[in-house]
C-alpha cells in the first residue's frame, strides 16, 4: 500500500486490509456535497456507508488518507472495477450541500501537490483522461461508468477550475509541459452557488447581494458600478467581485467573480445565513435524522442556520454544523 506522506492518516478498516489490490491508472476528483472536515469525512465512511475514498480535503486544503493507494476504494464505481485489475484514486472534497460552490484556493494547492505526487509514485499521466479506462486525472461527472446512474459531482465551478488550474499545476509541478492556452474570452461568470443558504452570482436576488455589494464597495472595489449595488446580481456584481478575488491573489477559474465560503468570509468578516427558519422543518428533522442513516439531512440548509447558532453560543462543536440534525445537535 502506498500511503501519501503529506496526509494525516486515518485508516479504515477492514477495507483497508480486505478489499482488492489495484494498480492505480487514474486520478478522479469528487465533491462531498457536505462542508465537513478530514476528519468528519473519515467519521462517515466509517460509520455510515459501505463506499469511501482514498482521500478527503477540507475548505483549509488540510488532507486525510484513508486506504491506500493501492487497494480499492469504491466511491469511484466501475472505475475500480476493471478485470485488468487497473483502478482510480479518488479524492473527496468538502464543499457546499448541492455541490456547487469553487473549490478554496487552499484545497487547489492540495490537489496538485497530491497530484503531483500520485504522478511521481504510479506514473499517472499528466493528461485529461480520454475514455473511462483511460489513465490520466479527470472529475467524478466526466464518464457515466464512474458513478451510479450519473452525477453532477464535482459542479461546473469545480469542472472549471479542473481545467484551468489543477490539471496544470499538477503538469507544471510534475515538470510537464503547460497546455496550450485558451484561444476563448468568455464574458462574465454566469452561474449561481448557494452559501449558507443564500444565492450569490448572476441572477441571484436579495439582500445579502447588497450587502455583497456594499462591501465590495467599502474595499475600494466597485468600479464596474454605474448607480450602485442594489439586490440583483448582474455582470457588473460578477466583475466586482472578480477584482477583489484578484486582489486576494486568486487566479484562473477561481476568480471568475463568483463567491466561494472562503473569499465571501473574507469580504463580510462572516458567513450570512437565511434569518428564518420552519419551526416545524426543525421539528420534523430532529425526529427524524439521529435514527437515520450518518449525515441524513431533512432539511439541511435550516438545520445548518439552528446548529450555526448553537455552535456561536458554544453549545456544539463547530464540526457538527453539517446540517443534520443529529444526536449531538438535538
Amino acid at each position: 500500500m502506498a500511503w501519501y506522506p503529506g496526509a494525516e492518516k486515518m485508516e479504515l478498516q477492514p477495507e483497508s486490509d480486505a478489499q482488492p489490490a489495484i494498480v492505480p491508472t487514474q486520478v478522479i476528483f469528487h465533491s462531498m456535497a457536505a462542508p465537513w472536515t478530514p476528519r468528519r469525512i473519515y467519521e462517515y465512511w466509517r460509520d455510515s456507508t459501505s463506499l469511501e475514498s482514498h482521500f478527503g480535503v477540507g475548505y483549509d486544503g488540510g488532507i486525510a488518507q484513508y486506504i491506500g493507494t493501492q487497494t480499492r476504494a469504491d466511491a469511484n464505481m466501475a472505475a475500480n472495477h476493471r478485470p485488468d485489475g487497473t483502478g482510480a484514486v479518488s479524492i473527496e472534497s468538502a464543499s457546499n450541500d448541492q455541490h456547487t460552490d469553487p473549490w478554496t484556493a487552499a484545497q487547489i494547492g492540495t490537489f496538485i501537490a497530491v497530484g503531483v505526487w500520485l504522478h511521481q509514485r504510479h506514473g499517472i499521466p499528466l493528461r485529461v483522461c480520454r475514455t473511462a479506462d483511460d489513465p490520466g486525472y479527470g472529475f467524478h461527472r466526466l464518464f457515466p461508468e464512474w458513478s451510479d446512474g450519473g452525477t453532477a459531482c464535482p459542479g461546473d465551478a469545480r469542472v472549471q477550475q479542473f481545467h484551468g488550474l489543477v490539471l496544470p499545476g499538477i503538469v507544471a509541478g510534475a515538470g510537464g509541459a503547460p497546455p496550450p492556452p485558451s484561444r476563448s474570452t468568455p464574458g462574465p461568470a454566469r452561474y449561481r452557488v448557494t452559501i449558507n443558504g443564500l444565492e450569490y452570482g448572476y441572477g441571484a436576488h436579495g439582500p445579502q447581494v447588497r450587502q455583497v455589494g456594499d462591501a465590495l464597495v467599502a474595499s475600494g472595489h466597485g468600479s464596474h458600478y454605474t448607480a450602485g449595488p442594489d439586490e440583483d446580481w448582474r455582470d457588473a456584481d460578477t466583475l466586482n467581485y472578480q477584482d477583489y478575488q484578484l486582489s486576494l491573489g486568486y487566479a484562473g477559474a477561481a476568480a471568475d467573480g463568483v463567491p466561494g465560503e472562503d473569499s465571501l468570509r473574507r469580504l463580510l468578516g462572516t458567513l450570512p445565513s437565511p434569518r428564518r427558519v420552519s419551526v416545524a422543518h426543525i421539528v420534523a428533522a430532529a425526529r427524524t435524522d439521529p435514527g437515520a442513516e450518518q449525515g441524513h439531512r431533512t432539511y439541511g440548509p435550516e438545520v445548518r442556520i439552528v446548529e450555526q447558532a448553537l455552535a456561536d453560543e458554544g453549545y456544539l462543536e463547530q464540526r457538527w454544523v453539517d446540517g443534520s440534525l443529529g444526536t449531538r445537535t438535538v
